[in-house]
C-alpha cells in the first residue's frame, strides 16, 4: 500500500534526497549506527539491565560506581569548552595520509584513542592495525599517571580494560568493574561462580590443598570481594581469590609434572624448577601491577566521589537560593538541605540546569511546605508552654510539682482555634486570655487523674457502695500501694507510689527534657500492699488506719530479714531502709524467691539514732535540685543548695536561710535514690563505751574495736560489762508474716524514737 505524502507549506525548504551510493558507503564505513532501529540504539547507549545482587544498586551504591567511573573521570578532566572561532579540521584530518594521521594520534590521551576506534569501522581499522602499536605506546608514555599494563597485555587491550564499558565478561550485563589481576570484568553475582578460595578446592586426588602449596604462586590472585567496588580485603591467604579457569588447568599441569619428577624422568626436575621460577616471576609482576592499578582506581574513585559531593553541595545551595526567591522562609529552606541533597542524588543530577530544577522542584517545595507546617506547630506549642510557665510562676512554688506537664496545654479547648489556624504564620495569644484558662485546666486534669487512680483501688469485701470521699481517704493509707510499670525500671520513684500527692508528683515529672512520657500503666500492687501491712504491724500500728503522716512521724529504720549480709567498705551487714524504701525494695525483689514472704526487722531507738547520724543528707548539697521557696527565680534553673542560699541572702535579705523552709528541694527534678547506710552485723555493732562522756551523737562499736578503744583512749585493759561498756539491742521487733486486717498480729509496743 502506498504511503500518503504530506503536503509541504509554501516557503518551507524541500528535503534533499541523498544518493543511494553515498548512504550505503556511509552506512558501511563512517556511520556505524545508521541502520539501527530505536530499541536497538537504546540498548547500545544505555546497555542491558544492571547485573547486581541488590534490587536497587543505584540507590545503594550511588551513581559513580555503576558505570565505568574511570572513563567518566578522565572525560571530565579532558573536556574543554568549544570555541566558536576554532576552525573545524576534521575534513583536513581525513585527507591526511595514514603516516601523518598516526603522528597526530600519538598526541591524544589513551581514552581518546579508545573512543576514536569506537567511532567507525574505518577509524577502528586504522587504530587497531599493527602499525598503530607505537601510537598506543606513545599515548601511554605521554600520560605516566596511568597504571602500567600487565604482562602479556597490549596497550589497546589495557585501554579497553581501563575505559571500556562495565559489561560483565560472563553474563554480558552492566554493573561490573575491571579486576586488574585477571584483566576481566566480573559482576558481583558472577564472582561467586568463577572465583574460588584456596580452602574450597581439592587436587586431582580429591585431597584438600594446603595454603602453602606451590599452585597458589603460579596463578594470579585478587583480594576484591565486591563487583561494584575496588576496595580490598585484608591481604592474607584466607582472603585471596583465584579464577577457576586458571586453577583447574594449572593443577593438572602441576600434578602431571610432579608425577614425572617423582618418576625420575631425566632432566624433568630441572625443567620443572625453571618453569616454576619463570611463572612465579611473571605472576608476581602481574600481582604487583594489579595492586598498583587497584590503588590508582581507588584514588580516582575518591576524587570522583569528592567532585560529585562538591557538585551536589553547590547544586543544593543553588536550589536553596531559588527556593528563597520563590518566597519560602530561610528557616524552612535551611532545614531541608539534606532532603535537597538526597533529591539531587536520587535524580542523578550532576549539573543543575533549568530543566533539572523543574524536575525536582515539586519534590523540594513539598518538603519545604511540610517543614513549615511542622515548624509553625512547634512554635505555637512553645508559645502556649511559655505562657503556661509564666502563669505557674505567679502561684505558690510548692504547687509547681503538682501541675500537669506543659506539653499538655495543647489539649485545652480554648486554644484549638489558635492551634488549627492556617499555617501561614504563627499567630499570637494574649497572656491575659491564656491566664484565664490555666486554672481550670490544672483543676480538671488533676481531678481526672485522681478519679482514674481511685478506680484502681480494690473493692472492700463488706462494702457494696463506697463513696468517692471514702475512696480518697483509703488511698492515703500506707497499704494502698501503686506501682508505675511504664518507668519503674528507669525512675526510682516509680517502684512504689503511696498517697495522691506522691502519685500526682510522679505523673508530673518530665525525666527526658521537655518530652513528656505519660505513665499509663499505674496499677495497684496486692503483694506490695501486703508488704506494707507487715511493715506497719512491725511498728505495732493498725494497717487498716495507718496513714502516710503516721509513718512519717515515726521515721523508723528497718532491715530486710530476707537479705543476706554483704560486705561493703569494710563492713559486713545489711542496709538500713526507711519505710518507703522498704516497700520499693520489696517491689524490686518481686521475682526473688527468698523474698516471697516479707520479713522486716525494726531497729531499736539507739540503733536508729546511730544509723541516722551516719546517713548522708539526701539530696546532697551539691546536687542541682534546689530552689528558692520565696520567689520564682529558680523555676527554670537547676542550682545547688549553696547557690540557692546565696540568692535568698542577697535577694530576700535573710541572713540565715532555713533549709526546708526558705531553700527547699525541687521535687520536679528526678534524682537517684538515696544510698542506705549499711549496719554491721558480722561482727555486730551493738556495744557502747560507758567511759566516754555523753555527747549529742550515738556511737556503736563492734567488740574488737571497742576493746582497742578502751585500751588506747581510757587505759582500761580488763574491761567489765556494765562498768566499761554495755551491750545495746539492735532489733526491736520483727514481722515474719502478713497479719490480716481483721485480726492483726499483736506486736510488742516499741519505745518511741526521738
Amino acid at each position: 500500500m502506498d504511503t500518503p505524502v504530506q503536503s509541504q507549506p509554501e516557503g518551507s525548504p524541500q528535503p534533499v534526497e541523498a544518493p543511494a551510493a553515498i548512504l550505503e558507503d556511509l552506512e558501511e564505513s563512517y556511520l556505524r549506527f545508521y541502520a539501527l532501529e530505536d530499541p536497538e540504539l537504546a540498548q547500545i547507549t544505555s546497555g542491558p539491565r544492571l547485573s547486581c545482587s541488590h534490587r536497587q544498586p543505584k540507590s545503594y551504591y550511588g551513581p559513580v560506581t555503576i558505570r565505568n567511573y574511570l572513563a567518566g573521570h578522565f572525560k571530565k578532566l579532558l573536556r574543554k569548552s568549544q570555541d566558536k572561532h576554532t576552525p573545524d579540521l576534521s575534513k583536513q584530518f581525513l585527507r591526511l595520509p595514514i603516516e601523518l594521521k598516526l603522528q597526530v594520534l600519538e598526541h591524544l590521551h589513551p581514552i581518546d584513542l579508545y573512543h576514536f576506534g569506537q567511532a567507525t569501522k574505518h577509524f577502528r581499522k586504522i587504530i587497531m592495525s599493527r602499525k598503530s602499536a607505537g601510537v598506543w605506546k606513545a599515548a601511554f608514555e605521554l600520560h605516566p599517571d596511568l597504571p602500567l599494563h600487565p604482562p602479556n597485555t597490549t596497550y589497546s587491550e589495557w585501554a579497553f580494560m581501563l575505559f571500556g564499558p562495565g559489561i560483565c565478561a560472563e553474563c554480558g550485563k552492566h554493573g561490573a568493574l575491571t579486576d586488574f589481576s585477571f584483566c576481566k570484568r566480573i559482576c558481583e553475582p558472577c564472582m561467586a561462580k568463577v572465583y574460588i578460595y584456596s580452602s574450597a578446592v581439592t587436587d586431582m586426588s580429591g585431597n584438600a590443598i594446603l595454603p602453602e602449596h606451590v599452585i597458589w604462586t603460579l596463578i594470579p590472585r585478587t583480594f576484591r570481594y565486591n563487583g561494584l567496588r575496588y576496595t580490598l580485603s585484608y591481604s592474607n591467604t584466607a582472603n585471596a581469590r583465584f579464577l577457576r579457569t586458571d586453577f583447574e588447568p594449572m593443577i593438572k599441569k602441576v600434578t602431571i609434572l610432579q608425577l614425572l619428577v617423582d618418576g625420575e624422568v631425566p632432566g624433568m626436575a630441572e625443567i620443572f624448577e625453571e618453569w616454576k621460577e619463570s611463572l612465579i616471576t611473571s605472576v608476581n609482576e602481574i600481582n604487583s601491577r594489579a595492586e598498583k592499578a587497584n590503588s590508582w582506581a581507588l584514588d580516582v574513585y575518591r576524587q570522583s566521589a569528592s567532585d560529585y559531593d562538591t557538585a551536589v553541595r553547590e547544586n543544593a545551595e543553588t536550589c536553596k537560593k531559588r527556593l528563597l526567591n520563590l518566597g519560602h522562609e530561610p528557616l524552612d529552606v535551611n532545614y531541608v538541605q539534606s532532603i535537597i541533597g538526597h533529591a539531587l542524588r536520587s535524580e542523578l543530577i550532576y549539573k543543575l540546569t533549568p530543566r533539572a530544577f523543574r524536575k525536582v522542584r515539586p519534590r523540594l517545595e513539598e518538603a519545604v511546605v511540610k517543614r513549615k507546617v511542622e515548624r509553625l506547630k512547634v512554635e505555637r506549642q512553645m508559645l502556649l508552654e511559655s505562657l503556661y510557665n509564666d502563669w505557674r510562676k505567679t502561684v505558690d512554688p510548692d504547687e509547681w510539682q503538682y501541675h500537669p506537664p506543659p506539653v499538655l496545654v495543647n489539649t485545652i479547648a480554648g486554644f484549638s482555634e489558635f492551634l488549627n489556624a492556617d499555617y501561614k504564620s504563627r499567630g499570637d495569644v494574649t497572656p491575659a486570655y491564656a491566664a484565664t484558662l490555666f486554672p481550670d485546666f490544672v483543676e480538671s486534669w488533676t481531678s481526672r487523674q485522681r478519679d482514674k487512680i481511685v478506680q484502681l483501688l480494690p473493692a472492700l469485701p463488706d462494702v457494696t457502695d463506697e463513696d468517692l470521699d471514702s475512696k480518697l481517704r483509703r488511698m492515703e493509707l500506707v497499704t494502698s500501694v501503686f506501682s508505675c510499670h511504664d518507668c519503674r525500671y528507669r525512675e526510682a520513684c516509680g517502684w512504689a507510689l503511696i498517697g495522691w500527692k506522691n502519685i500526682c508528683q510522679h505523673r508530673c515529672i518530665q525525666p527526658f527534657g521537655r518530652y513528656f512520657l505519660s505513665c499509663k500503666k499505674i496499677v495497684f500492687e496486692e503483694n506490695l500492699s501486703a508488704a506494707a501491712a507487715s511493715l506497719v504491724s512491725c511498728l505495732g500500728l493498725d494497717p487498716r488506719t495507718t496513714t502516710l503522716e503516721d509513718m512519717a512521724g515515726r521515721d523508723a529504720r528497718f532491715l530486710c530479714g530476707n537479705c543476706t549480709s554483704e560486705r561493703s567498705n569494710g563492713v559486713t551487714g545489711l542496709k538500713a531502709y526507711r519505710w518507703m524504701e522498704c516497700i520499693s525494695h520489696a517491689a524490686q525483689m518481686t521475682h526473688n524467691a527468698m523474698h516471697d514472704t516479707p520479713a522486716w526487722l525494726l531497729l531499736t531507738p539507739e540503733a536508729t539514732r546511730f544509723v541516722r547520724e551516719h546517713e548522708y543528707p539526701h539530696p546532697r548539697e551539691n546536687h542541682e535540685v534546689w530552689r528558692c521557696n520565696l520567689c520564682a527565680t529558680h523555676f527554670e534553673l537547676r542550682v545547688t543548695q549553696g547557690v540557692a542560699v546565696m540568692h535568698v541572702q542577697s535577694t530576700h535579705s535573710i541572713d540565715k536561710p532555713v533549709i526546708g523552709k526558705d531553700v527547699v528541694y525541687d521535687k520536679r527534678q528526678s534524682i537517684r535514690r538515696r544510698k542506705p547506710f549499711r549496719l554491721g552485723l558480722d561482727p555486730a555493732y551493738e556495744f557502747q563505751c560507758k567511759r566516754c562522756p555523753k555527747i549529742g551523737i550515738t556511737k556503736l562499736w563492734e567488740m574488737q574495736a571497742l576493746v582497742l578503744h578502751l585500751r588506747l583512749k581510757h587505759q582500761v585493759f580488763d574491761s567489765v560489762e556494765g562498768e566499761d561498756w554495755a551491750k545495746v539491742h539492735v532489733i526491736a521487733a520483727a514481722a515474719a508474716a502478713v497479719p490480716t486486717p481483721a485480726d492483726p498480729e499483736p506486736q510488742p509496743d516499741p519505745q518511741p524514737i526521738p
